[in-house]
């Protein structure tokens, strides 16, 4: 079934070059083959929704494993000081990008952090922030 993969999500990355890319891919474990669902594109007319290019950002599962949700990361730290505490999520099977506007208070800018699901919540826990902490 091609609406529900199964298999390994793969989204950003920092490349040989030192490049922080936005590149989506899905390893299909049935099957043992990588599909590139988006390649790498610089931020130009979906900007507000496609995610910047990063790494050590976080991702859970959400709607069966249809949707994956990011939060966090790091890019080059002359991009907005580089660290992102933005929640987007990615339909696997529309291969589209969602930006989601958050209420409340939001955890600080981070990357390497661990996060989990636990029913319709997303938890975060640690990594690093501005100033190393």
């Amino acid at each position: 079934d091609s609406a529900h993969p199964v298999g390994l999500l793969l989204f950003g990355r920092i490349d040989g070059r030192g490049s922080f890319l936005n590149d989506v891919w899905l390893f299909d474990t049935r099957t043992a083959a990588w599909t590139m669902l988006l390649p790498h594109t610089a931020q130009a007319a979906d900007a507000s929704v496609r995610p910047d290019g990063r790494f050590g950002h976080s991702a859970i599962t959400h709607n069966s494993s249809s949707e994956v949700v990011i939060f966090g990361g790091v890019t080059d730290e002359a991009v907005d000081g580089g660290f992102f505490n933005d929640v987007l999520s990615f339909s696997v099977g529309t291969r589209q990008w969602t930006r989601h506007k958050c209420s409340g208070a939001s955890p600080s800018p981070r990357y390497g952090h661990a996060a989990c699901r636990v029913a319709e919540s997303m938890y975060v826990f640690g990594g690093r922030m501005t100033g190393g902490v």
